[in-house]
């Protein structure tokens, strides 16, 4: 038998078992040339500070047209938050005007769902203890929320939505982390849920290098200082929290305007830029205005995109 015919008839694999070292080769080819099968495509939208001015209609009108025309359509919006430019500190007409500015742009602009998170200036914070709607109530109503934390399963995925946003002790708002109460929700939910990977959201990161240095002051005696509302407060508890539980793989998050990832311990953060740039006045630093496409896959990987949708002041 000539040698065309000894390929022929014992076929690569043969041909790959003669080769010295091939038992490692052909243990990692299938994983190589195997595509990962991709379960689910949502867009990151977050920090969109919608207020009348500054253009901030025409510029979140944008994006979301931006979002409708990829040609690789996600399934729906996942919003972390600062939808309105502030409620904080503003009158409760001013808090509707923004709020009745949002839903007609989703209404007219937008044709996908939508799952929020609640960011600290959708919080109607301006010293009016007495009405209803103080806090975090007016948010939950206009995103049409029960609670401002949550869990639900898509795609074979497990979504946790956190509250990032406490009162401080004396009762002024606001604080970045988590209470008891929603830690201990969110203990036993990880608890429960073990068999599928995890994506938790948040609006403030829970971990992040650039808030540490970009966006603090540093002092010659004491080093970074990092404020109250820059970054989960209680990030160590929660980083420990997942080192428990190594099916959490994302954790995603908006707040700082600025664009990161970071990998510890087997979790990788993302904080994606905001929609409003440098709150309509340009991009931030290096990020400018956009969105991420994400892409969650059956293996429990990931892909984030970040997205400049091009806006210019």
């Amino acid at each position: 038998m000539d040698r065309r015919s000894l390929l022929k008839n014992l076929g690569l694999g043969a041909l790959i078992g003669a080769i010295p070292g091939s038992r490692i080769l052909a243990a990692s080819t299938p994983d190589i040339i195997k595509p990962k099968k991709r379960v689910l495509r949502f867009a990151h939208l977050t920090d969109v500070h919608l207020e009348p001015e500054m253009h901030a209609p025409e510029g979140l009108a944008k994006c979301l047209h931006h979002i409708q025309a990829q040609k690789d359509a996600p399934s729906f919006i996942m919003n972390t938050g600062d939808c309105i430019m502030d409620a904080l500190k503003q009158p409760k007409d001013r808090v509707e005007v923004q709020w009745n500015l949002w839903h007609g742009l989703m209404k007219s602009d937008n044709s996908l769902p939508i799952e929020y998170c609640i960011g600290n200036h959708d919080c109607w914070g301006a010293g009016q203890t007495t009405d209803l709607l103080y806090g975090k109530k007016y948010a939950l109503e206009m995103m049409h929320l029960e609670k401002p934390y949550r869990s639900f399963d898509r795609a074979g995925w497990h979504f946790i939505v956190l509250d990032s946003i406490q009162p401080k002790k004396d009762g002024v708002w606001y604080t970045c982390k988590l209470d008891d109460e929603q830690f201990d929700w969110l203990q036993k939910d990880l608890e429960a849920n073990t068999k599928l990977p995890v994506a938790i959201f948040s609006h403030v990161p829970i971990v992040s290098a650039a808030t540490v240095v970009v966006d603090n002051k540093f002092k010659e005696d004491v080093g970074y200082e990092l404020g109250l509302g820059s970054m989960h407060t209680d990030s160590a508890r929660l980083v420990a929290l997942f080192d428990e539980h190594q099916n959490v793989k994302l954790c995603m998050s908006g707040h700082i305007h600025l664009y990161e990832q970071i990998q510890y311990n087997g979790v990788t953060y993302i904080s994606n830029g905001a929609v409003s740039g440098n709150w309509w006045k340009g991009k931030r630093y290096r990020t400018d205005n956009g969105y991420a496409m994400v892409n969650l896959y059956e293996d429990g990987t990931f892909d984030n995109e970040y997205i400049p949708y091009g806006w210019t002041v």
